[in-house]
């Protein structure tokens, strides 16, 4: 897996590329179809932690809500929009995470607001995924979140058959 990481005028930036062993709208499903993404996503938590629930209305607009509860019973809930939905080709959301993400609807959330982007290229039989996660408030939260993202694009990797 490739990592990029870079600090570009003010906008801290997190870039990996991964290379998995399935077409493109296969990986692209898993990312988008909520039953596929809870078996993947779910088994990246950190240990201790699960996946409680996912809320996908996945169409340019449309709102997410990933809710984690960790060992500790502390709520992990991110939420966003989704920008861009272009099957099978490209996925762009936003990324925030909610003050108290224990409740089960949207709740108030916390600054800053960050995005994302996942771009699924066709490599023959072969998909490689780029994402790109920007505007972290922090080097800190860029690292945190190289190590979560790593941990996700590895079990997607189990998952489509790596």
């Amino acid at each position: 897996m490739n990592t990029t990481a870079t600090i570009k005028e003010n906008n801290i930036k997190l870039q990996l590329t991964r290379v998995f062993d399935a077409p493109r709208e296969l990986v692209f499903q898993a990312w988008t179809e909520a039953n596929q993404f809870k078996q993947w996503f779910g088994a990246a938590a950190c240990e201790g932690s699960s996946l409680q629930s996912v809320k996908a209305d996945v169409r340019t607009g449309g709102k997410y809500r990933l809710q984690v509860r960790r060992a500790d019973g502390e709520f992990f809930t991110t939420v966003g929009t989704y920008r861009e939905v272009k099957p099978p080709e490209r996925l762009v959301f936003t990324w925030q995470f909610e003050k108290d993400g224990s409740g089960d609807e949207f709740g108030e959330v916390e600054p800053p607001e960050m995005l994302v982007t996942l771009e699924f290229k066709a490599r023959g039989k072969q998909t490689e995924l780029i994402l790109t996660h920007e505007k972290f408030a922090s080097v800190e939260s860029r690292d945190r979140h190289e190590e979560g993202w790593t941990r996700c694009l590895n079990e997607l990797g189990r998952f489509v058959g790596k």
